[in-house]
């Protein structure tokens, strides 16, 4: 069928279909009272610039000033108040998360277009990435796979902030400080010389940890280079440096081992270090033609030691190594009713974790090194007629550990009228399995459909609503191979802001099953519930944050009593008082107060979330 709709596609493009509203030249004034108009256009789904009131996917935008508003240290807590987005925040750099109820392991995390999930088990540190760098955040809900290949539950895709075009050199420089020796600097300078536009930015956070062995301290270094090619395009280099250590907490022994080790609680240190690296050209061959190439290269190293608690002796460590390097090609031809994106990807992995085992503990990784090639090719077409957009895409990739994939997907949105969108897409993906570790993880695949509405039709109210479905097979639970059947809604709503003051909802649901034997599933989170109290008049602002996720979690697991505990709402105050205005410059003093109520939200009792604390901090633009 999608093939089909390629054909058809296509045979408009070239008999030369009327030209009316190019994608690009069109979009609705729906969204425009809720995001800059800067922020009207993602790159996520097709890898190419497109309206969001033309993209048929799932897509949540999170922008550099919300992210300021929240006063977050890190991409996790950014997260963490999107709806739709589970984040199980453990302290340091420790930190589950799943999207829509997909496994991270499933979730493709991109910064600059380089992968920030590990080979070896397909996780990314998305406490470790700060951002105060980060110009915006785009989050698809459901498979990406016909863009990016490997990403059968989404994409979350941070793209980084551009240099400033004035030749004048600007900035900002940030201090906070709260309990438990909190505290985050991060600075930033941008400016353009001549044809170079240059974005440099660095910090550090630390944190005795609000748990046993919890401390955690992390560096950043940034920098984008810009060179102009006029009206033709742009050169462009990235670096980026993550170095963070962290303890993982406090841990029982099995009870298996209790009466052969004399000890019965042992802890364990983190150190990670991650250096990626982008050069990418972006060149108008003709009004309508454009070329994007790209190289890109990571490295990974992480150490691990586990050592008894009271005597420190270690009784194992574990090294990861990683080492990986990309090139991308992409066409974006923009003619008549479409926007047409076609590419190719290649990426080289190799992975290698070694293990020193000291005592009669084995139920770690043995050591193991693997290496996966992959090759993929893709197409999309955004077709934009009148009050119709039209997406199918199709992606084919070969990887030399796990074989061939085929990845399609269809959709459309309906302008109803001004104030109504209507949006439903159809995606085929997969995802592959890990490289080391544990064997039972698999090739994954999926098929899935979304169906939603955005609507400010209601007075005063920005509504949007969706349900999906999905079915993925050979999904590895607790050691089961299992097909999965995946239904639910999402709910976000925001008030027009009356007096400076708006309110804010998100609510999604899922119901997850078995789909051979329709025996309901845990561990995976059932209600997520996102309240918001705001104010702001460009003087003093302020939100009120209430998050609650029902994580589903069974009582024991493998026969351990995790005592999870999830019954509360937690409750966050942000404020900002901008103390200086000039022309050039501004200070502005932001204050949060985290968990106000003292709630309770932990999937394990070895995880207990943080009580009440408060920090506080300063904030200079110029």
């Amino acid at each position: 069928m999608v093939i089909s709709a390629l054909l058809v596609c296509f045979t408009l493009l070239f008999t030369g279909a009327p030209p009316l509203h190019a994608a690009e030249e069109s979009d609705s004034n729906l969204l425009e009272l809720y995001y800059e108009p800067s922020d009207l256009a993602v790159s996520a789904a097709t890898r190419s610039p497109r309206p969001l009131s033309r993209s048929a996917e799932d897509i949540t935008v999170v922008t550099a000033a919300e992210i300021e508003a929240q006063n977050a240290h890190n991409l996790a807590e950014v997260l963490n108040r999107v709806p739709g987005v589970q984040v199980d925040l453990r302290g340091g750099l420790v930190t589950d998360y799943s999207l829509l109820g997909s496994s991270f392991r499933h979730v493709l995390v991109l910064v600059d277009g380089v992968s920030m999930s590990n080979l070896s088990d397909n996780a990314a540190v998305i406490a470790q990435i700060p951002v105060g760098n980060i110009e915006r955040i785009e989050i698809v809900k459901g498979p990406a796979s016909t863009a990016w290949g490997s990403a059968l539950g989404g994409v979350i895709n941070v793209i980084t902030k551009s240099p400033r075009e004035t030749a004048i050199p600007g900035g900002s420089a940030s201090f906070s400080g709260g309990e438990r020796g909190t505290r985050d600097a991060q600075g930033e300078l941008t400016g353009t010389m001549g044809r170079l536009g240059y974005y440099l930015s660095g910090g550090n956070v630390r944190s005795d940890g609000f748990r046993p062995h919890n401390a955690s301290d992390s560096n950043n270094l940034y920098a984008k280079l810009l060179w102009s090619l006029r009206d033709k395009g742009s050169i462009r280099f990235t670096i980026n440096y993550l170095k963070g250590a962290a303890g993982e907490g406090v841990f029982p022994l099995p009870a298996r081992l209790l009466p052969i080790l004399s000890e019965g609680t042992v802890t364990s240190d983190l150190e990670t270090s991650r250096l990626t690296s982008t050069l990418a050209l972006n060149y108008h061959l003709t009004e309508r033609l454009a070329l994007d190439l790209a190289l890109k290269g990571s490295l990974l190293d992480a150490d691990s030691r586990r050592y008894f608690l009271t005597s420190g002796d270690t009784f194992q460590l574990v090294d990861n190594k990683e080492e990986a390097a990309g090139a991308s090609a992409l066409l974006t031809w923009r003619q008549g009713l479409h926007t047409v994106v076609g590419g190719m990807d290649f990426d080289h992995g190799h992975t290698k974790t070694s293990s020193d085992t000291f005592t009669l503990l084995g139920t770690f990784p043995a050591p193991s090194e693997g290496t996966n090639d992959k090759w993929g090719f893709f197409l999309n077409d955004t077709i934009a007629w009148e009050r119709f957009t039209l997406t199918p895409a199709l992606r084919y990739d070969r990887t030399s550990r796990d074989g061939e994939f085929w990845s399609q997907s269809l959709g459309a949105t309906v302008n109803l009228t001004d104030r109504t969108l209507l949006r439903a897409n159809y995606a085929r993906g997969y995802s592959l399995s890990t490289i080391n570790f544990d064997p039972a993880f698999t090739n994954e695949r999926i098929w899935a459909i979304h169906a939603g509405i955005e609507t400010t039709e209601i007075p005063f109210l920005w509504l949007k609503a969706g349900w999906f479905r999905n079915t993925a097979r050979d999904v590895a639970v607790n050691g089961e191979r299992l097909r999965l059947l995946k239904e639910g809604f999402e709910v976000e709503a925001r008030t027009t802001p009356f007096f400076d003051t708006w309110l804010s909802l998100g609510y999604v649901f899922i119901d997850a099953r078995n789909a051979d034997t329709d025996r309901r599933l845990q561990e995976i989170p059932r209600q997520t519930w996102d309240l918001g109290l705001h104010y702001d008049d460009r003087t003093f602002r302020g939100a009120l944050l209430g998050h609650y996720i029902w994580w589903n979690e069974p009582s024991t697991r493998g026969g351990i009593a995790f005592n999870a505990r999830y019954d509360d709402f937690i409750w966050d105050l942000n404020l900002g008082w901008k103390a200086y205005k000039g022309q050039n410059a501004e200070a502005e003093l932001f204050f949060t107060g985290h968990n106000l109520f003292n709630g309770r939200q932990y999937t394990n009792e070895i995880f207990v979330n943080p009580s009440r604390w408060f920090e506080g901090g300063l904030r200079i633009k110029w």
